[in-house]
């Protein structure tokens, strides 16, 4: 009888090969990949928008942010089960480094390529959305600016402590569906940690690009180009690389990967 899950070892081992493989992956093959990751989770975050857009004002804020939470992690099954990359989940690349069997410049090759596609797709899935009429209403259109205001006047330490927390929990939420051997169990296992992170309101770099771009597109007087980059993106960047490309990473192969060196005692 096959095996309904993985143990914390199979899924550690599991995961150094997804990260030898992501840093073998050529660059073009990483750009269009994180493009798709970018336009993936810009149609998650437009689900929670559209359902928390009018319901804060009539019932509880907690309550409206968790129905919106409920639907965002879509983006992410989006991203497993069809196929695309994003800069947290690549994050874990590190491990293939730590383990020797990458060289660091083809992570941080990886890291650079996927992230600039996540960029790529984000920004044009918010120009498609406001081409689109998306947030013509005027309850999508302040809410969308509302929360791209918000991010851009972060301050620069806080940015990256709610990136550092964001990608714990995303990186586990992606290191988790190796133990599912399932379609199903995967959706269940990725479904719960990012509503969390979204209902939480932790920073994600890669649903921020889109966020904040669309917010400025609706609103170009409200947010200024330079602090998407010196606010946001860039200190989110190194929150959620310092959690989910070093801190994980270096915890789970320090517990299950690291091999024990047992000193051998002779007696004459």
């Amino acid at each position: 009888m096959s095996k309904t899950f993985l143990n914390t070892v199979e899924v550690a081992e599991s995961v150094v090969q997804m990260a030898i493989k992501k840093t073998k992956t050529k660059s073009l093959k990483i750009f269009v990949l994180g493009i798709m990751g970018g336009i993936f989770i810009a149609l998650g975050f437009i689900a929670y928008i559209t359902v928390t857009q009018s319901l804060g004002a009539n019932v509880d804020p907690g309550l409206s942010k968790l129905l919106g939470a409920a639907v965002f992690p879509v983006g992410l099954m989006l991203v497993i089960f069809v196929g695309g990359s994003l800069f947290t989940g690549n994050n874990l690349a590190f491990l293939a480094y730590i383990t020797g069997d990458s060289s660091f410049k083809d992570v941080l090759r990886n890291w650079i390529v996927v992230w600039l596609g996540n960029f790529v797709g984000s920004a044009f899935l918010a120009w498609i959305a406001v081409v689109a009429g998306v947030f013509k209403s005027a309850p999508m259109a302040n809410m969308v600016v509302a929360i791209a205001e918000g991010k851009v006047n972060l301050g620069f330490a806080q940015a990256v402590a709610s990136g550092f927390l964001c990608n714990v929990v995303v990186a586990l939420a992606i290191w988790m569906t190796f133990a599912a051997t399932d379609v199903s169990g995967k959706l269940w296992i990725c479904w719960f940690p990012i509503m969390m992170f979204a209902l939480s309101g932790y920073q994600h770099v890669v649903a921020n690009m889109f966020v904040i771009t669309a917010g400025w597109m609706v609103s170009p007087e409200s947010i200024a180009i330079s602090d998407m980059f010196t606010n946001n993106y860039i200190p989110v960047t190194i929150g959620n690389m310092l959690s989910g490309g070093i801190f994980v990473p270096a915890v789970y192969y320090w517990l299950y990967l690291k091999k024990e060196t047992s000193k051998v005692v002779t007696t004459v």
